[in-house]
């Protein structure tokens, strides 16, 4: 691992951001051990293994470096894969846990670095020469920088290109994985790249330096090749990612998570309700869509790293059990065609991943 990604380095976070961290194996049994896949919280039957690609650069965009990390079932098989998308000032490791518990259920997971709204960016904006910028300004210049947000979905691009090579050519990592069913996830800035990969089209009005057509919608950045997204925290209308009109042009299922303090900021950093991710829901095409509303469930709950006690939640230990549960249920779903948890798609068996603190959950389906 680089320096970059030292657990000794400093960790920076604020609303709308994943922490960074590092992880450990998740699966409690040993390889080929029988498990019930329907018990989604709990660890699947795989041990996980992970590698590191930090030196990736996409010949297609100037050689832009897209740093990659892989988790995948230590034993053979064909798993589908996920590409999983970090918030604004997070790295590759800013949801290790969540996504070690996703390829412990037989899944190959490429968690993607971008490399203009990472932690190094970020302490690059805070340092004399980037301007001695507050950490708060620093993470705002990468929402409003064009490479920053508008090079994130063809990061995701990239890191599906680079497993279609590795199932043909790597030693580790040959014929394991089944890249006709890909599923993208991604939370705050992360779920904005979901999205757009998805089929949103992202709005460049408040983009520095003025990016064409200037204001309004700007292009389709949409992978033909993702299956479905999974945005947590997604940013409804008003903010500097989306309008109304963004969310019209999502042509596959999308599922949407967030909570009833999940707050945020607007475009000119006003204070943002959680109820105005409701708008997200409303504004979403109809078939295929999916919303979870976690009562008590804050921003900072879906971080799972090491040093998220530097930004105390109440929620984050419900939230953490629920957001497994569900992105191991939706991937068998939509990835693997299991009738078991098309069957445990519902209200009823969400909220029995309830608990002291976020007490209920809404299921919205169109």
């Amino acid at each position: 691992m680089t320096g970059r990604h030292s657990m000794k380095r400093c960790t920076f976070v604020i609303l709308g951001i994943s922490l960074l961290l590092s992880g450990t194996f998740l699966s409690r049994t040993s390889p080929g051990e029988a498990a019930d896949q329907t018990e989604y919280d709990k660890p699947g039957p795989y041990q996980v293994r992970s590698l590191e690609f930090p030196d990736l650069t996409d010949a297609k965009r100037k050689d832009r470096k897209v740093p990659l990390k892989v988790h995948f079932p230590a034993t053979g098989g064909k798993f589908p894969l996920v590409v999983f998308s970090h918030g604004g000032g997070g790295n590759w490791d800013s949801y290790i846990h969540q996504v070690r518990h996703l390829a412990s259920h037989g899944y190959v997971v490429v968690c993607v670095e971008h490399t203009d709204s990472n932690n190094e960016r970020i302490k690059y904006y805070m340092s004399r020469r980037g301007g001695h910028l507050r950490f708060a300004d620093a993470l705002n210049r990468t929402t409003h920088d064009p490479q920053a947000m508008l090079q994130r979905p063809g990061d995701v691009s990239f890191a599906i290109d680079q497993a279609v090579l590795w199932n043909t050519g790597h030693k580790a990592l040959a014929g394991m994985i089944n890249t006709g069913r890909i599923g993208v996830m991604g939370h705050s800035y992360g779920a904005y790249t979901t999205l757009a990969v998805c089929g949103a089209r992202p709005i460049v009005d408040y983009l520095e330096p003025v990016t064409s057509p200037g204001r309004g919608l700007g292009r389709d950045y949409s992978d033909p090749r993702v299956t479905f997204g999974l945005a947590m925290s997604p940013q409804p209308p008003g903010t500097t990612y989306f309008s109304t009109e963004s969310y019209k042009t999502i042509n596959r299922p999308i599922v949407g998570m967030t909570g009833s303090k999940d707050t945020g900021k607007t475009f000119d950093d006003k204070a943002m309700p959680a109820e105005a991710r409701w708008q997200f829901w409303d504004l979403l095409p109809p078939g295929n869509k999916y919303f979870l509303w976690l009562e008590n469930a804050d921003h900072f709950s879906f971080a799972d790293n090491p040093k998220a006690w530097l930004f105390p939640s109440e929620s984050r230990t419900d939230v953490q059990r629920i957001s497994k549960a569900m992105m191991a249920l939706f991937c068998d779903h939509f990835l693997k065609g299991k009738k078991e948890a098309g069957g445990r798609m519902n209200r009823e068996y969400v909220n029995s991943l309830s608990g002291t603190v976020v007490t209920e959950i809404q299921w919205r389906e169109k």
